[in-house]
């Protein structure tokens, strides 16, 4: 009789095994197949991004969202749609989508790459205060990794707004140790000498217009416009004196009437030409300067997860 207990008790304990693993074995082949779902579904919309095929892995980082809200990754998710549409140079709809993340992760660690990327965005579409506030919080709250690149950005802004003094200062207070440290100085540098580039003052532009048309023309450096100034006017100076010579006062005074519209056209276009001298002489020296030190961010297509800095340097 008891050798017969024992072999229940044994048979009993086997068999309640058994069926835990049978009324088990679906619920661990469902969480099985849901995770192999959500590796595909977040897989596949990496690789989009990858290829920069930005807008649909918008599409298929929202289906991963929805079909798995629980997932561990959610948070990339919701960043990688933000990245998306800047990437895709939809900037207003990546601060609406940085936005959303930060009010959703307040605490990630992904947080300052968003305030950092919301900034860009803002900069890119000239809100340039917006921008500035953006960055300014990232420098007053943001990690040490991204204090920098918010200086540097700030730095530019001010460059954007040709305000140079602020520009030199922002760009001084990059640390040393920092990767932006020697492009910061580059621009520094050259800033400090932009009162040393070409300049034509408007006002001896017009001057010299109003004695001589076409004369003010050619001080902005502008022949072609300076010739035809002085033959149009001399032209209409000549015949003006023609007919008034020969009493024909009303043709006269008519030709006169337009010569004077065009003598005042001539002024008018050398102060312009003077202006658009000086506004071209200050954006090829800030394209060179930008062009000297180029700092650009990659991103490796085959790990879209993973980024780095690239500088180049031009003597």
């Amino acid at each position: 009789m008891n050798k017969m207990y024992k072999f229940s008790r044994f048979h009993f304990i086997f068999l309640s095994f058994l069926l835990l693993i049978f009324l088990r074995s679906p619920l661990l082949f469902a969480e099985t197949v849901a995770q192999t779902g959500a590796d595909k579904q977040f897989g596949f919309a990496e690789s989009l991004f990858g290829q920069e095929d930005y807008f649909r892995a918008i599409t298929e980082y929202k289906r991963f969202l929805f079909l798995f809200p629980e997932d561990t990754r959610t948070e990339r998710a919701y960043l990688r749609i933000a990245e998306s549409y800047f990437r895709a140079k939809r900037w207003l709809e990546a601060v609406s989508a940085l936005d959303e993340f930060m009010q959703r992760y307040p605490r990630s660690s992904l947080f300052d790459e968003a305030v950092y990327l919301k900034g860009l965005s803002q900069k890119n579409m000239k809100n340039y205060d917006q921008a500035l506030s953006t960055f300014e919080r990232l420098i007053k709250e943001g990690s040490p990794a991204y204090r920098d690149r918010a200086v540097y950005q700030r730095a530019l802004i001010f460059v954007e707004k040709e305000d140079w003094k602020r520009a030199i200062e922002s760009f001084g207070a990059i640390s040393r140790k920092s990767d932006l440290f020697p492009s910061a100085q580059i621009f520094a540098q050259g800033l400090g000498k932009i009162d040393a580039i070409p300049h034509k003052d408007p006002v001896i532009a017009g001057s010299l217009a109003a004695v001589l048309p076409g004369a003010g023309h050619l001080y902005t450096e502008r022949p072609t416009d300076a010739a035809v100034a002085f033959v149009l006017n001399a032209a209409f100076i000549w015949a003006a004196y023609e007919l008034f010579d020969r009493g024909e006062y009303v043709t006269g005074g008519v030709v006169t009437f337009f010569e004077i519209g065009w003598y005042g056209g001539n002024i008018y276009s050398a102060v312009s030409s003077a202006h658009k001298y000086n506004e071209r002489s200050k954006s090829e020296f800030i394209q060179k300067l930008k062009e000297s030190s180029t700092l650009s961010l990659h991103r490796d297509r085959r790990n879209p997860s993973d980024c780095f800095l690239m500088y180049s340097f031009m003597f």
